[in-house]
């Protein structure tokens, strides 16, 4: 069930409570346990699956993704543990078939009134997606790599003053590719990244309250960390409204400052900002706006970091219990730190969602990219259009 938005009234309904999608009973198991599987398995067509400028490659890609959560009926605490893995098999390009998976848990703890400490740990092994950053090299195959992460989060909600408090830590560790059947040594995209927050509020009216968020990041490589290390903190403040019953936004401004170990690379300085809002103009329709800017890692020796800036804008449209559509447009913003170069990215996409019988749902989706690079950034488009299944047991 989605939750109201900051001070939204919790009696407005959204789509996704009027939306009913298919669910299984789970498997009860002994000690208060339960097991929730379910398989999503989709066939896409991909007119560009290298995301190249020109001569493009297009193909039709299969998917199957199990998953498997068991987890508690605690009435006050939640446990659980999640397993899921992705299979891709390609049509004709058999080279980019790959395999995916990530195990993970998560405990969360009511303290006391208003108060609730979650802990979250895991593992992951992926791949870098065509046409993103950590694919420059355009290797024979995917790049993949393993991360593991933690993260722990604090919080107290509900009273005149809300507080979190959140730490989070991943390693980033790149197995070898090759390029044109030759080995290409990755190790120097193994990172450590740990990022914490502190974030207050107070209210300063009936439906109005102001914050205050403090944050501060700590990027570490395996390779060259003289030249490539770096540490920095955001300050943002702003004010959480609701402009109506149906309509909440919350909006901060503030600085953000990257500074790096090598002295000849110029410090990360500039505008913060975060947006978030939520518009319910009726119990079927729901509009959502988010806009964020943060640090990243940067996959290159050259380059110490990215500056990667989003803004995205998505509706959903409950028509029934049985079906929900909603629609998304992204602009993604990479600037590559000491260098020229940088990508704008436009995403949009469209998805509908219909529960056939009471365990099995049929999902289908439409989406066009577009990315124009500067300074030896990447230019491409392309569109995928793709069918599936869902079963819950």
């Amino acid at each position: 069930m989605s939750r109201p938005t900051y001070g939204q009234d919790p009696r407005i309904v959204t789509p996704m409570e009027i939306f009913d999608p298919e669910r299984g009973d789970g498997i009860a198991l002994s000690g208060g346990l339960t097991a929730l599987p379910y398989v999503d398995a989709d066939a896409v067509y991909n007119s560009n699956i290298y995301n190249l400028p020109a001569n493009e490659i297009d193909d039709v890609v299969f998917s199957l993704r199990p998953t498997l959560v068991v987890r508690t009926t605690l009435p006050r605490h939640e446990l659980s543990i999640r397993g899921s893995s992705e299979v891709r098999r390609h049509l004709d390009t058999e080279s980019e078939d790959s395999e995916q998976f990530e195990a993970a848990a998560r405990a969360r703890l009511d303290l006391a009134s208003r108060t609730e400490l979650t802990v979250d740990a895991g593992f992951r092994h992926l791949i870098e997606p065509r046409g993103t950053a950590g694919d420059f090299f355009l290797t024979d195959e995917p790049v993949e790599f393993d991360q593991k992460f933690a993260s722990v989060r604090l919080q107290r909600v509900g009273g005149f003053v809300e507080m979190t408090g959140e730490a989070q830590i991943a390693e980033f560790d790149y197995e070898d590719a090759t390029l044109n059947g030759a080995p290409i040594d990755l190790s120097a995209r193994d990172a450590t990244v740990r990022r914490a927050r502190v974030r207050g509020s107070a209210p300063t009216g009936r439906n109005t309250r102001v914050f205050v968020e403090v944050g501060g990041n700590q990027v570490r490589y395996e390779r060259n960390p003289a030249i490539r290390n770096s540490s920095g903190y955001s300050l943002l403040g702003g004010m959480q409204v609701n402009l109506t019953d149906l309509l909440a936004v919350e909006a901060g401004v503030g600085y953000l400052h990257q500074k790096f170990k090598d002295p000849s690379v110029e410090s990360v300085g500039g505008l913060n900002y975060h947006l978030r809002g939520e518009w319910t103009p009726g119990p079927t329709w729901q509009v959502i706006a988010s806009a964020d800017r943060l640090v990243d890692p940067s996959p290159r020796d050259a380059i110490p970091a990215i500056v990667r800036s989003s803004f995205r804008l998505g509706a959903r449209k409950a028509v029934s219990d049985r079906l929900l559509v909603s629609a998304e447009a992204a602009v993604v913003d990479e600037d590559y730190r000491s260098t020229t170069l940088s990508e704008r990215r436009f995403e949009v996409g469209t998805r509908a969602h219909y529960r056939l019988t009471d365990n099995v749902g049929l999902i289908g989706r439409l989406g066009y990219r577009n990315q124009n690079g500067k300074g030896g950034g990447r230019d491409y488009n392309g569109f995928a259009v793709g069918l599936g299944l869902r079963v819950a047991l």
